[in-house]
Order: structure tokens, then C-alpha cells, then sequence
């Protein structure tokens, strides 16, 4: 089951002038690859069962603005399940770290050395942490609005779908509120809104297709009238990282009634609200860890002494909301 010499159908540096800016898509050359065929997937997903959180489905009869807050499927009981019978089991699924399998893993490093060589940038140096996943869905599935930390490009393996892609600049589509809320923990902070929908970038993707997603830019997807399976290539970059850490700070200021500087304004006040949390890292374990271990160090004093505080005062605390990351 042999990779393609190249999976990456571009010259070299053709990305470099959109990356992580805009939207762009592109040829490769994984369409219909065996590794990607469905009793192949299925054994992945059996494998990956066995270490908690790297597989989950849903049901694929969602809306566009639903959020994460989709319930699972009643035909099936499990991802290896809803895989088997993708065609009917109005499924969406989700394979998290693939490289767990070693085939998996040396497509992983493939594709990074190809995006290091099309993208000119030193990916070695910036990526923080590095992922593939794998979506499989059922016919007409969708994928609600959403966005995420990571800069991804998602290869089109088997079926059609279409994403509705939008600039993660452009602040009428995307509030500086809804990003400070989503890196706090509120994995659904972004809101669709229908008037702007006129200004998506929609590809329509295929096998051999893909389509790069900038960091942060919100998108949906909707699936054509066959199942669909899709390999994401992902991964978390410095500065973005540092980016987050300000608009963690810029919640809590907004809070206090003040007005924050986004970052990128001031490199002063970037580095002043980066501080604190920045000399906290560690090495993660989870993607979540790498944006959000500092920022819940930092705050854990003040959610201990609020919780003593109510109980001096008798009453009773709701539980710490789970900042634990949805589906990319």
C-alpha cells in the first residue's frame, strides 16, 4: 500500500503567497488511495478505540449553526459501527492522530516535508504540534460552522463535498469576542449568521482536490450525495500559539469593561499580556494544552479562591466548565 512520490500536485512555493492568509485549493494525488478504503478505516478506528478520545461520531443531521451540541446517531453504537455502515447510518466521524498506525505516520511526515518545501516557511522550526485526522461522513452530512486553532489542508479521498470557506480577518464575519471566547474554552463561540454568507469562499471538493483552511478562519460543510472521506493535515504554528495567549488576557480585560488591543497592534502590550501566561508552558499532551495549559494555570487561583469564598457564604458552585476541545 504504497504512498505516491509526490501527494502535493503544485511547483514549489505556489503556496506561499496565501498561506494561512486565504483560503486556496489544490491537486493531490491521494484520491481513492486504499488507505482510505473503508474496511482499512474501520481496522484504524478498532485500533485507535483503545486509546480514549481519538475517535468519535455524531449524527450527521445537523445545521449549520448547530454548534458542537449534535447528538449521536440512533443506528449505530459505535464509530467502528457507523464506518461499516457509513452509506445508511447517517453518521459523521471523526479519527484523531491516524499516525498512531506506522503506514499513517510515514504519510504524516510526507506531507509536512512537501508544505515545508510549497510553503517556503520553516515549518520545522514553527509547528508546535502536528496532527492528522480522518472525517468520514454519510451521504448530504453536514459539518456546522465552526472554527479552529490549527492551519490545515483537507485532502478530498472519496465523494464530493462543498466548504464554505471565509477570510478569518474580515471582523463582520469573525468578532474579536468570539475568538477570545474560543480560546477560553467555548469551542462554539463562532456564530453564523446568514448575511454573510455572501462572502464565503465555496470549493467544491473531489477526489484528487483539496482545499487549504488559514488559521482560524471559520467554515461548514455539506456533504454531496455519497459518503465522504477526508484526510486533514493539521497543525499549530508559534506565532499563532502567542496569538492565543492575548486573546485569553483580552477576555478577562473585556470583562473588566475595558476595551483590549487585539495582537499584531502592539508588540508591547502583546508581549506585557503574554507574559504571564507564556512562562507557564510545559510539554503538552493534547492540542488543547498547547493554547490553553498556561492561561488555565493562571486562572486556577482565582476559580479556587471563588469556590471558597461561596462555600464561606454557604452556597453551593456550579462545576468548572470542560475546556476540553470538540471536533476540528
Amino acid at each position: 500500500m504504497g504512498l505516491p512520490r509526490r501527494i502535493f500536485e503544485a511547483e514549489p512555493g505556489s503556496f506561499r503567497g496565501q498561506f494561512n492568509r486565504l483560503p486556496f485549493s489544490f491537486s493531490h494525488n491521494l484520491g481513492n488511495h486504499p488507505l482510505f478504503d473503508l474496511p482499512r478505516l474501520t481496522r484504524l478506528c478498532r485500533t485507535l478505540d483503545r486509546i480514549p478520545g481519538r475517535t468519535s461520531f455524531q449524527s450527521a443531521n445537523s445545521r449549520v449553526t448547530q454548534g458542537w451540541s449534535v447528538p449521536l446517531p440512533t443506528e449505530v453504537s459505535s464509530a467502528a459501527q457507523a464506518i461499516e455502515r457509513i452509506h445508511e447510518s447517517g453518521s459523521w466521524v471523526l479519527l484523531k492522530s491516524i499516525q498512531e498506525d506506522p503506514e499513517y505516520a510515514e504519510l504524516l511526515r510526507q506531507c509536512l516535508a512537501e508544505l515545508q518545501e510549497l510553503t517556503g516557511e520553516d515549518l520545522r522550526r514553527e509547528i508546535t504540534w502536528s496532527d492528522a485526522y480522518v472525517f468520514i461522513a454519510s451521504p448530504r452530512a453536514m459539518t456546522p460552522y465552526h472554527i479552529d486553532h490549527e492551519s490545515n489542508f483537507l485532502i478530498q479521498i472519496h465523494g464530493e463535498k462543498d466548504v464554505n470557506l471565509f477570510d478569518p480577518s474580515d471582523r463582520s464575519i469573525l468578532t474579536e469576542e468570539e475568538i477570545e471566547r474560543y480560546y477560553i474554552g467555548e469551542m462554539s463561540a463562532a456564530v453564523y449568521r446568514e448575511e454573510v454568507q455572501k462572502k464565503a469562499h465555496v470549493f467544491r471538493l473531489k477526489p484528487g482536490v483539496g482545499v487549504h483552511h488559514p488559521v482560524r478562519a471559520p467554515h461548514w460543510v455539506q456533504n454531496g450525495e455519497d459518503y465522504s472521506v477526508s484526510l486533514s493535515v493539521l497543525f499549530f504554528l508559534r506565532d499563532f500559539d502567542l496569538q492565543a495567549r492575548v486573546y485569553q488576557v483580552n477576555h478577562y480585560l473585556r470583562k473588566l469593561h475595558l476595551s483590549p488591543t487585539p495582537p499584531g497592534q502592539s508588540a508591547l502590550r502583546d508581549a506585557m499580556k503574554i507574559l504571564p501566561l507564556g512562562n507557564l508552558g510545559h510539554k503538552p499532551r493534547t492540542k488543547s494544552e498547547v493554547i490553553r495549559f498556561g492561561y488555565k494555570k493562571f486562572i486556577a487561583p482565582v476559580i479556587i479562591g471563588r469556590r471558597v469564598m461561596n462555600r464561606l457564604r454557604g452556597r453551593s458552585v456550579a462545576p468548572a466548565r470542560n475546556l476540553s476541545p470538540g471536533p476540528s
